[in-house]
């Protein structure tokens, strides 16, 4: 405060002078020893009030110089009605001017300037330290943009980042002509992403950061074939979804989704706060890859209750202290089976869930051709006495995780998944006040039934890359797209349906596994065809033929409803099926399996499957 008092003094002191080219008269200099005091007051009183000394000085920036310049315009206007009050332009109540006019408005200003330079140099001489480090890697940053820039600032204000940007490459090639040759935050722009070989060999880069957290699958692949001919290492800035609440931007490897032709999900946040919010909530399978996921986001949502149910105790405890790092400790963690219908019907009893997520399922193709009577006892069985507790205790939604492998199933695991989506159909017959719904959804990356992280694994390992068939195509999402859409469609749900996530192209495995060699740098890895594994098929669907097809509130979630009602005895004959998989009797559970879900081809031949 007494160096801005000293300063707007000093400033009128020099525009009186100036006024007066250096030689002010005898007369002017009694009047204006006060009249500069008081504008020392009035300037520091009116900064102190717009907040200017709350600021840490070394990080002063547009809003502070801002605040600055509204405390200087209403500061000047003061002065000028005070000159105005006591002068002979207004009022005239003493009759004679403290000071000419000409030199508010001119000290206004000078005095506005060194306000803001004095505020200023912590500022740049903090800048300036910053970039007076040692050694540190050299980046080439792709993005001259919003995020390029703010990550460049973070490089320089982060020295344990232990990367210095050198250069800028603009993606967008309406702005190359523009900025090449200019520089942002004193770093060069060097070129567009054509030059990046280039730039990497000259400058001798050693980490290449894509800042482009909006740009398309598409743009993300072009920009990484240049990558790919240089040795340096390729980080990006992720998308905004991703680093939401965290209070920096963080920088992460390149991964297989972002060179996936993937349109952003948009979610209506508001809606999912009002579905969610100061609810009981439960998840089955919880500790899985969906169900920890429903799990994160949930709890993001302020529900009342949040319980976690799973068998695997040490997945629960694990996504339990992940959450609790998050910010939220209130899950109540259950360990127990969703076969196990005591158990599950004391638990209804006891919470009284609001909403029920059921992602509790065996989803591994080959195995569960293995073992059939876990198949059933698990996707059946679980799904069977979930769905009616949550209508015995009054749920107000339950929404059941299904599998684009429901579709014309041939396979155990997908026939036990669509056996789940009619008992569903049936439940919601049955218990009228409670809505029922399935979502469905092809392969998510990253889960543990994905194909990437055994691709991963095959490729640390130097190869081979087994993949069944060239032709093997599969949806793919990535997890929290998957989940954030199946909050979304247990939202706006009003009614019975099998929701369709939309899922974009299918993509060719042995694509996805020639991507992931190249992210993974792994050049010299070979891909070997093993053939098509039991129960699995080279293309999947996400609708039949016979199930009617309608467009819902979002666009990427469409409603499907069998044109066949259940049969009248379907959870009776599940009841009967289950016990027969508890009783470790394949044969004849399997064979209710075939008739329950009449598209299910093994019913042509009867036969067990080849794997048994």
């Amino acid at each position: 405060m007494l160096v801005d008092a000293a300063i707007v003094l000093e400033s009128f002191l020099v525009a009186l002078l100036f006024r007066f080219d250096g030689r002010v008269p005898e007369e002017w200099w009694p009047s204006f020893w006060p009249f500069g005091a008081l504008s020392a007051v009035v300037f520091v009183a009116l900064l102190f009030e717009s907040g200017v000394y709350r600021n840490v000085l070394r990080y002063t920036g547009v809003y502070q110089g801002v605040r600055v310049a509204s405390a200087t315009f209403i500061a000047t206007g003061v002065l000028l009605l005070v000159v105005f009050a006591v002068g002979p332009y207004g009022f005239g109540m003493l009759g004679f001017n403290p000071v000419p006019l000409w030199v508010i408005p001119v000290g206004s200003v000078l005095a506005y300037v060194q306000l803001v330079a004095v505020r200023l140099y912590p500022r740049v001489f903090y800048e300036l330290s910053l970039r007076e480090v040692g050694q540190r890697n050299r980046a080439l940053i792709v993005g001259a943009g919003e995020a390029g820039v703010t990550l460049a600032r973070q490089l320089w204000r982060t020295p344990d980042a232990d990367l210095e940007p050198v250069g800028f490459v603009a993606a967008d090639p309406a702005a190359i002509t523009q900025l090449r040759g200019g520089q942002i935050e004193g770093i060069p722009v060097l070129g567009g992403v054509e030059d990046i070989e280039r730039l990497v060999e000259e400058q001798g880069i050693d980490q290449i950061l894509i800042a482009l957290p909006t740009a398309t699958s598409e743009e993300i692949d072009l920009i990484w074939r240049e990558c790919v001919k240089t040795s340096a290492r390729v980080k990006v800035v992720p998308k905004l979804s991703e680093f939401l609440g965290q209070e920096a931007v963080r920088l992460r490897e390149l991964q297989i989704q972002d060179l996936l032709g993937r349109q952003p999900v948009e979610i209506d946040l508001d809606a999912m706060a009002e579905f969610i919010n100061s609810k009981r909530v439960l998840v089955t399978g919880a500790g899985g890859s969906i169900g920890s996921e429903l799990s994160r986001q949930i709890s993001r949502f302020g529900p009342t209750r949040l319980v976690l149910f799973d068998r695997d105790e040490s997945a629960l405890h694990y996504l339990n202290e992940e959450l609790a790092r998050e910010g939220f400790s209130g899950a109540e963690l259950v360990v127990g089976d969703v076969t196990n219908w005591e158990r599950v019907r004391a638990l209804f009893a006891r919470l009284r869930p609001h909403l029920v997520f059921h992602a509790a399922a065996y989803k591994h193709v080959p195995l569960m051709e293995l073992h059939v009577s876990e198949a059933i006892s698990n996707n059946v069985g679980g799904t069977l006495w979930v769905a009616r507790a949550a209508g015995e205790f009054g749920v107000e939604k339950f929404i059941n995780v299904s599998s684009d492998k429901a579709v014309n199933p041939t396979n155990v695991m997908g026939a036990t998944k669509r056996l789940s989506e009619m008992l569903v159909r049936a439940a919601a017959e049955e218990y009228p006040e409670t809505l029922y719904a399935s979502v469905r959804f092809g392969n998510v990356l990253g889960s543990r039934g994905s194909v990437v992280p055994t691709f991963r694994r095959q490729i640390e390992a130097g190869g081979p890359v087994t993949v069944t068939h060239p032709d093997m195509t599969r949806y793919f999402m990535i997890i929290p797209e998957a989940v954030s859409l199946i909050l979304q469609t247990g939202a706006m749900a009003d009614s019975y349906g099998t929701y369709v996530l939309e899922m974009g192209r299918p993509v060719k495995i042995v694509d996805l596994a020639q991507k992931m060699i190249e992210v993974m740098g792994a050049k010299g890895v070979k891909i070997l065809y093993t053939g098509l594994r039991p129960g699995e098929r080279l293309h999947e669907m996400l609708s039949e033929e016979s199930e009617q097809h309608a467009a819902t509130d979002h666009p990427m979630v469409f409603r499907l409803v069998p044109k066949n009602p259940p049969s009248s005895d379907l959870l009776e004959a599940s009841e009967e099926m289950t016990f027969f998989a508890r009783e470790g009797d394949d044969e004849k559970a399997f064979k209710l399996l075939r008739h329950a879900v009449p598209n299910y081809p093994a019913i042509e031949s009867g036969a067990m499957p080849e794997a048994l």
